[in-house]
């Protein structure tokens, strides 16, 4: 049931704003988005438990890895996508942010454990990716940007917000574990973090209802297409990096799905503070966020039958 909690919140964001988008962008406009990034993070830091962290082997090197795929590669790859479809400015602008965030917050981890991956080194790289995003996306965004003609970006606004949405908060949230006695596997715990991505989709696709009821079936297409390639070219990245060294299959799993995943909270948070119209780039955010999904499934449901097997 969890597991569909997400994306059919996601659609049923999209067909309330659609149809009643007034109170959602009265909501948007109180500046309630950033407060729904930050409650995601202070949650995530919640449930994060250093001292499970295993930091021996070779995962150090499976964390260089990461890091180099997931922030410092993908950026650039995003924009090779956009240019190469040649994507209107709004798209492409999407598909760059979504290419520059880090790895997704829980999913990634999911599908580890699903394709009888390890768990834990794939919680481990997650909050490193996301940690460290904080600091590469306000550097990395506004080069890739820049060379994609779409938005002259500074980026030291983009960096104190996301130290305040999402650096803050997580650590805050590590330090109120030790004070609350709530389980980290409590209900409202577990559910909290989705339904706070639904309701920022819901007030940033109200906020943008008139621009979206605009855009042409050919350009979702194009959009998908490129969510499509980015994604496989990040799989394949992170195929072609174990005959680098020789992971254990656990851990070259963990990496395959935190590296090649990309967060959807992050990606509307800094849309958000590039305080420019963003229905058609949320779009390409969240058709990303599904096409991710469905491969990965997929993909983790054959690699379970390649190990049982």
């Amino acid at each position: 049931m969890s597991g569909y909690f997400l994306p059919v919140g996601l659609l049923l964001a999209f067909l309330t704003a659609w149809l009643a988008p007034e109170p959602g962008r009265l909501l948007q406009q109180a500046g309630l988005v950033p407060w729904m990034v930050v409650t995601i993070f202070l949650i995530n830091g919640y449930q994060t438990v250093l001292s499970q962290m295993p930091l021996s082997g070779k995962l150090w090197t499976t964390a260089l890895i990461a890091v180099l795929i997931n922030l410092l590669i993908s950026p650039f790859l995003g924009l090779a996508t956009a240019s190469l479809l040649a994507l209107p400015s709004a798209a492409a602008i999407g598909l760059i942010v979504t290419a520059t965030v880090p790895s997704t917050l829980s999913s990634g981890i999911v599908m580890t454990q699903l394709a009888e991956g390890d768990g834990i080194k794939a919680l481990f790289l997650t909050i490193l990716l996301n940690l460290l995003g904080v600091f590469t996306i306000p550097f990395l965004l506004p080069v890739v940007l820049e060379n994609a003609g779409s938005l002259d970006l500074s980026p030291w606004p983009l960096l104190k917000q996301l130290l305040i949405i999402v650096l803050l908060p997580f650590v805050l949230g590590m330090l109120g574990r030790r004070i609350l006695q709530l389980s980290p596997r409590h209900w409202l715990i577990r559910y909290l973090p989705s339904s706070c991505v639904v309701v920022t989709v819901w007030m940033s696709v109200s906020a943008s209802s008139e621009t979206l009821k605009e855009i042409s079936l050919p350009l979702i297409g194009g959009m998908i297409v490129a969510a499509l390639l980015l994604h496989g070219a990040l799989l394949l990245l992170c195929l072609g990096s174990r005959h680098l060294y020789q992971p254990q299959r656990g851990e070259w799993i963990a990496l395959l799905f935190t590296a090649s995943q990309k967060t959807l909270p992050v990606a509307v948070g800094v849309l958000a503070a590039l305080n420019q119209p963003i229905g058609v780039a949320l779009v390409a955010c969240i058709l990303f966020h599904f096409m991710q999904l469905l491969v990965d499934s997929m993909l983790a449901a054959r690699l379970a039958r390649t190990t049982a097997g």
